[in-house]
């Protein structure tokens, strides 16, 4: 629950989300043999946080995405417990987060929103003893929230 509130309090200071450019948090480095525009890592080792951006079409509802990809995450992920969800706050009714635990792997954020037959979906990992960054929350409202 304090991560929720945390993170919300971060993204109600961001500026309004912008168009164009790369998904990826600021600063971030490209994963090397992913897909081009599609995963990005900050840090090593220990430290190492993770985003990834995906775009596919999606005829459903922003809650059968929630549930599809909340689902899956658990389903394919050994170890992982879903937290909970809750409304994207820059966009809400447009955007969802859903929060994850993986006692081998750390905290995982995944936001997901429908546009024009679209799904957007972005997952971040972090080790649980770190923040989220600014970075992280400004390219997630910029991916989500169009």
């Amino acid at each position: 629950m304090k991560i929720r509130i945390l993170f919300a309090l971060a993204l109600a200071g961001l500026p309004a989300a912008c168009s164009g450019g790369t998904p990826s948090p600021a600063g971030w480095q490209p994963v090397p043999g992913a897909s081009p525009n599609s995963e990005w890592s900050s840090g090593s080792g220990q430290s190492l946080q993770t985003y990834r951006f995906e775009e596919r079409q999606f005829a459903g509802t922003l809650q059968e995405l929630a549930s599809q990809q909340a689902t899956d995450f658990v389903k394919n992920t050994k170890g992982a417990h879903f937290d909970g969800s809750d409304t994207f706050a820059p966009c809400p009714g447009q955007a969802a987060l859903e929060y994850f635990s993986v006692a081998s792997q750390g905290i995982y954020l995944q936001g997901v929103s429908t546009r024009n037959g679209n799904a957007t979906i972005v997952t971040y990992s972090r080790p649980a003893n770190t923040q989220i960054p600014a970075e992280v929350t400004q390219a997630m409202q910029k991916s989500l929230c169009g």
